[in-house]
Formats: C-alpha cells, sequence, structure tokens
C-alpha cells in the first residue's frame, strides 16, 4: 500500500510537469488559470504527500521542476481554440478541486484535536531522525483513521508510526538510499532502533514471540505482534511491532520512563519496519475509545520529527 501511495503520487507529479512542459495554450489569462490550479494541486501534495521517497527535500526538487515548466508552458504558441477551451475545462477544474482537498486535508491535520490528550515522552531517541510516517487528524496524514481490518480500530484514530530517517533522508540504511521499497528488515534505518518508555506505569500486557514479517504489504500477518501495552496517565499505551525476542519487560513491571523496552521490528500487521503508538481509553463496559498524543507537548504529524 506504502508503496503504491508513493509511485501514485510521484507519477501524478510527474504528469503534471510533463503536462505543463508539453502543453501549448492561448491567450495569457487561460494560462495563468491552468498554472494556478496546477500550483494547488501541487501544494497540496506538498502538504499531504508520502514524502519518504523522494525524502522532504523532494518537494524543492518538483517546485524547481514546476517553475521551469510554467515558464515553459507560457512561452509556447498557442493551440486551435478549439482544442484550448476542451484543455481548460477539463484540466482546471479536476487539478484545483484535487489540490483544494489535499490543502484542507493537509491543514486540518496539522491541527491538534480539541479533546483531551495524554502528555508523553518520546519513545525513541530524539533528534535521530526519527519521523512520523502517519500521523495527524485526517485521513490523508493518518491512514489509522481509516477503519478496516488491515489498517485500524476506531480507538487507534489517533495512532503514531515511526520510521527513521538516514543522513540522506531517505527510510532506508545509507546503501538503499535510492530503493523505493528494500525487500528485507535490516535494510531499514529504524530496524532495532530501542524503544524506551513514554511514561511511568505498569506493564499490562506483553508480546514477545511474534516473528517479524518480510517487507512488503502481502506479507502482513494478522496473527497479532510483538507489543507492550503501559497503564499510565489514566489511560493505556500501546507500542507495536517489536522485534522478535527483544521486549524486556513482562506483565506486571513497574516501569519508569524512559526505560527500555525492546527494539523496533516488523511484526504483526505491517508492512515496514515502524514503530507504532497509540493511547486508549477503557470504559468501564470494557469498550475503547482513542485518545489524542503530545510528546514533549507537541501534537505530531505526518513528516514531524521528534
Amino acid at each position: 500500500m506504502l508503496l503504491a501511495a508513493i509511485v501514485l503520487q510521484n507519477l501524478a507529479l510527474l504528469a503534471v510537469i510533463a503536462g505543463l512542459l508539453l502543453a501549448r495554450g492561448g491567450p495569457f489569462r487561460p494560462r495563468i488559470a491552468i498554472i494556478a490550479a496546477a500550483s494547488v494541486f501541487i501544494g497540496g501534495m506538498f502538504l499531504a504527500g508520502v514524502w519518504v521517497y523522494p525524502p522532504p527535500w523532494g518537494r524543492a526538487v518538483y517546485l524547481a521542476l514546476f517553475v521551469l515548466a510554467s515558464l515553459r508552458f507560457l512561452r509556447r504558441k498557442p493551440l486551435p481554440v478549439r482544442r484550448r477551451r476542451l484543455n481548460g475545462i477539463l484540466v482546471a477544474p479536476c487539478l484545483t478541486a484535487v489540490g483544494a482537498v489535499l490543502i484542507w486535508q493537509g491543514i486540518a491535520g496539522r491541527l491538534a484535536p480539541s479533546e483531551n490528550h495524554i502528555s508523553l515522552a518520546p519513545p525513541l531517541e530524539v533528534s535521530a531522525g526519527h519521523c512520523a510516517l502517519s500521523a495527524g487528524a485526517s485521513t490523508a496524514l493518518n491512514l489509522h483513521y481509516v477503519e478496516s481490518g488491515s489498517t485500524a480500530a476506531s480507538f487507534e484514530k489517533h495512532s503514531v508510526d515511526f520510521i527513521k530517517a538516514n543522513r540522506f533522508g531517505f527510510r532506508t540504511t545509507a546503501g538503499k538510499s535510492f530503493h523505493p521499497k528494500p525487500t528485507s528488515n535490516g535494510e531499514y534505518a529504524v530496524f532495532g532502533a530501542k524503544v524506551v518508555a513514554p511514561c511511568d506505569g505498569t506493564v499490562i500486557e506483553s508480546e514477545n514471540d511474534r516473528a517479524d514479517v518480510r517487507p512488503g504489504h502481502r506479507y502482513r500477518s494478522n496473527d497479532g505482534a510483538n507489543l507492550v501495552t503501559l497503564a499510565c496517565k489514566g489511560s493505556e499505551v500501546l507500542l507495536a511491532h517489536f522485534r522478535q525476542g527483544s521486549v524486556r519487560v513482562a506483565v506486571g513491571d513497574q516501569i519508569r520512563e524512559g526505560m527500555f523496552l525492546g527494539e523496533v521490528g516488523n511484526s504483526g500487521n505491517t508492512e515496514e519496519p515502524h514503530l507504532h503508538i497509540h493511547a486508549q481509553l477503557r470504559s468501564p463496559d470494557g469498550s475503547l475509545s482513542a485518545v489524542p498524543m503530545r510528546f514533549n507537548g507537541r501534537y505530531l504529524a505526518r513528516g514531524d520529527c521528534l
């Protein structure tokens, strides 16, 4: 699923830029309208896109290409009137509509929910390239807002999935920077990263024996992940996808913030190594509800780093 999103995002951006490079417009105002519509689309992609391949600096590359393509489009000779009108009617409104939705999702998803939140410490080392792959308060930024058997339940919607960037900004090890989807867990920078307790609490659930699955959507396992659930601050905080055999705590253990819990792996319903964390509130009847999280006072959305 992530690989498909990466491919579609890059193809869409390249298609818009190529379209401007090859197009031949008419009068000045319609050309400006098309460039404006493309700008809305590009802006939406920048705000709501999955910037892992290329990483965030890829936006600067696409922006430069877009500016060059726009300038060339303004200088091209005009098409016949009939074709010119058809192009404007079909292209500009579609780009504007899609871009506007993405901009709305990108902005709304970065606004912290108004409901009560839980304050946590970072579960991974700060300033080490650990960033949110899926997080925020909108569907475009956070896949956990989509409820299904392969994504999330309603009590997981405020989840954060952490990955790690290498020195070039990619989520893989340095030697695999230019591979969009490595096939070995060890080729992801976050695999094996140390996970620490984000709060003081008691271990109420622990799993350590699930095998790490191969990267790729088809290798997801519904047999459960290696995980640790802590009871702290009146909520339950669940951390999942630990590396098999790495969990160092057991049910009943009293945990202090910053205590080592285990290592990031790729166990359970996951398509590549990452650390999943979410907070949930258990009602007297046993039902669960999602609790927003803040790390060192910050509400994280996709692309934000610890």
